[in-house]
């Protein structure tokens, strides 16, 4: 079943850019999560090597 290009609708992304700092700075935990998955993963990394 072949679909004419005026038959197929296709849906707008609604994600937009924003440089407001309320909005980059969603994540108030600063760059401690990042240290901790860090951490964690050399000590599963560590763990799997014994």
């Amino acid at each position: 079943m072949k679909m004419r290009n005026d038959e197929l609708t296709r849906q707008d992304d609604e994600l937009t850019i924003s440089d407001s700092p309320e909005e980059v700075n969603q994540f108030r935990f600063g760059f401690w999560p990042e240290i901790a998955g860090l951490v964690a993963t050399g000590i599963i990394i560590w763990l799997m090597l014994l």
